[in-house]
């Protein structure tokens, strides 16, 4: 791809720029990331038991609830207002134009900002320096106020009561269909250089063809590996399952992963065929709900005989619900596992450990089709009560164009979703970056509809069901049609 090619010279070029003297040399071995703990960027999406929404990440942790993506379905098309986008990651040209960094709005007397971190954290840093710098060229102040918990409760009564910010998030993106049902968000007009995002990146910050969030920072999973371990990452499912399996010795496992996490298994459920909303025409259709056909049977199929047919083997806490993440992330960071599906958010602590890591596309599946991981986006969004919407605007416009993504990258440590950012030299040096980019372009972004709210527990429920139960084949589809059903009359109920 294009893209991937271009960020790869991009890589080269930075390189030669650091051993110069020149550039960032920040790299994924030395580079310091937002979060060590386990859970501080993903947490678990959706557990069965709570019904909790399930999180991808990121910069809003410390108890604010984080984006899942989910699936509008393996090959739906992308709303009409991301149609034009991603040039480079569509075959264009190889590059994409930066965006302009120029403040245009009027000035304000003040504009309130509603982050999600504390004062000391990097995240708060980065984007308080930005907004430094926006004040100094437009003399209009910034507030920033950090709000880490119930963030979304505490926005959505304080914003259609005229008591909230002009300037919102980041945010996860699937926030923003609540966010118009409840009037917190404001319409935004356009994005600029649309073109700079991939298509599903759009697509997340779209709701009933409006956008209501500006993008910023990108996040998915892709496969995580131990360098030290495994020299050259699996490209086809029947590789990566006998790679694994020839690991597994000496106490040591080739592939772990927290096996019950519906976000993470998003890349085979959407790979094979299944998805969450049928999206038409830039409109969710929940009535449509696809966790119960052919391709999903078949996705839960494999994630069963994965763990019960040990293709590959995994040890048994991967379908212990509590404990699959810490000590699945655990034994990664201890070397006591070469492969695992993960995000972004995991690089810190790998970093920390001194695993001498690497990022690649999750194996091919043994259908032949890429794996489909969920996309989560960050994003910043206008306030619909701000008496100040041109102005807190051009605040958001400023804050995501080039050249102030790429300088905040080090700050969040995620992928950013402008693609211009991500060929900055300082951020392209970083090698995985691209990676992460390449693995989102088969990626589905979560629906950000409000009934996804009542898909995790049902969806978590089968999982159980199924993978843990080891459920056989002839229950599989009653399972799912059950899951789906509840799904189904949850959503009636909130009518």
């Amino acid at each position: 791809m294009k893209l991937v090619r271009f960020l790869t010279l991009a890589v080269l070029l930075a390189s030669i720029l650091v051993a110069c003297g020149g550039g960032d040399a920040g790299t994924s071995g030395t580079g310091g990331a937002a979060s060590t703990a386990p859970g501080a960027g993903a947490s678990t999406a959706a557990s069965a038991g709570t019904g909790t929404e399930a999180s991808t990440a990121a910069s809003t942790r410390a108890g604010t609830e984080a984006s899942a993506a989910a699936s509008t379905g393996a090959g739906t098309a992308a709303s009409p207002a991301a149609s034009g986008a991603a040039s480079t990651a569509a075959g264009g040209t190889g590059t994409t134009a930066a965006a302009d960094c120029t403040p245009k709005g009027p000035k304000a007397d003040r504009l309130l900002w509603w982050v999600s971190q504390l004062e000391d954290a990097p995240e708060h840093i980065a984007l308080r320096a930005i907004a430094d710098q926006y004040t100094a060229a437009t003399g209009t102040p910034i507030e920033i106020v950090g709000v880490v918990e119930q963030f979304k409760e505490k926005i959505t009564i304080a914003g259609p009561a005229g008591e909230g910010p002009d300037v919102i998030g980041p945010v996860a993106h699937d926030w923003l269909g609540e966010f118009q049902l409840t009037n917190v968000a404001s319409v935004i007009p356009e994005l600029q250089n649309q073109d700079d995002f991939l298509p599903q990146v759009v697509q997340a910050v779209t709701v009933n063809n409006q956008l209501y969030g500006v993008p910023l920072w990108l996040e998915t999973v892709a496969l995580i590996y131990n360098k030290d371990m495994v020299q050259n990452p699996p490209k086809t499912w029947d590789e990566f399952a006998s790679t694994a399996n020839e690991l597994t010795k000496d106490g040591k496992y080739g592939f772990a992963f927290p096996l019950l996490e519906q976000y993470h298994e998003g890349g085979i459920l959407h790979g094979m065929g299944g998805y969450i909303f049928k999206q038409a025409n830039g409109t969710y259709d929940v009535s449509d709900i696809g966790l119960n056909n052919e391709g999903a049977v078949a996705a839960f199929k494999l994630l069963r005989d994965m763990y019960h047919q040990q293709q590959p083997q995994m040890p048994e806490v991967v379908i212990d619900r509590a404990n699959m993440h810490a000590v699945t992330s655990g034994m990664m960071d201890a070397g006591e596992v070469a492969m695992t599906i993960d995000g972004p958010w995991r690089e810190s602590s790998l970093t920390t450990a001194g695993i001498n890591y690497g990022v690649a596309p999750i194996p091919t599946l043994p259908n032949g089709e890429p794996a489909s991981p969920f996309v989560g986006v960050q994003a910043l969004a206008v306030g619909e009560q701000s008496e100040n919407k041109e102005a807190a605007l051009d605040l958001v416009n400023f804050v995501t164009c080039t050249n102030s993504v790429a300088s905040m990258q080090a700050g969040f440590n995620r992928p950013p979703a402008r693609l211009s950012a991500a060929q900055a030299p300082e951020v392209a040096a970083k090698p995985n970056v691209s990676v992460w980019l390449q693995q989102a372009e088969t990626g589905v972004p979560m629906p950000n509809h409000p009934a996804m709210s009542q898909v995790w527990k049902p969806w978590g429920d089968a999982v159980d069901a199924i993978i843990a139960g080891n459920a056989p084949d002839d229950q599989i589809q009653p399972l799912l049609d059950n899951a789906v059903q509840q799904v189904k009359d949850a959503i009636q109920k909130t009518q």
